[in-house]
């Protein structure tokens, strides 16, 4: 995903320079922008975390035809969601290889709350972008779209 207000073409133009030997497609401009502009899969190592990101931006596809100016609120609120999840990936390989010791607890607890309180968070946007998508009635379908653009998922 790109960033709300990235612009993709001065991305592109770099990438054709960087590489002008070679005719560069769309993942070659989003494996060569810089990290504050796009997130991509390559970027979790975590599988869970790489599915849920794919899930999360699977859903927002599906709302892109409705009220413009609703999506462009989701999208940014996708955006910092996605940011926040990527940035979580150190703390979680972290968390992973650390073994559990007598006076570490104090130390895990801390950063293990935050990330499940994350967690809490990104799965009420994604269940909310979920409802969103298959909501058939057209004015549930407003209704919905308005409670995600309220939710603030960090």
């Amino acid at each position: 995903m790109w960033r709300p207000g990235a612009d993709v073409g001065a991305i592109r133009r770099a990438a054709r320079r960087r590489w002008p030997w070679s005719r560069s497609t769309e993942w070659d401009v989003a494996v060569a922008a810089d990290a504050r502009d796009v997130v991509h899969c390559e970027q979790f190592t975590d599988a869970a975390q790489r599915r849920r990101a794919g899930r999360l931006c699977g859903h927002f596809d599906a709302v892109r035809g409705l009220d413009p100016s609703r999506v462009a609120l989701v999208e940014r609120l996708l955006w910092r969601a996605l940011v926040a999840l990527r940035d979580s990936q150190p703390l979680r390989e972290a968390l992973a290889r650390t073994e559990n010791r007598p006076g570490l607890a104090a130390a895990i607890a801390e950063p293990t709350r935050g990330l499940a309180e994350l967690d809490r968070r990104l799965d009420q946007f994604e269940d909310a972008l979920r409802i969103v998508v298959e909501e058939s009635d057209p004015e549930l379908t407003g209704t919905a779209l308005r409670r995600v653009a309220a939710l603030d998922p960090l």
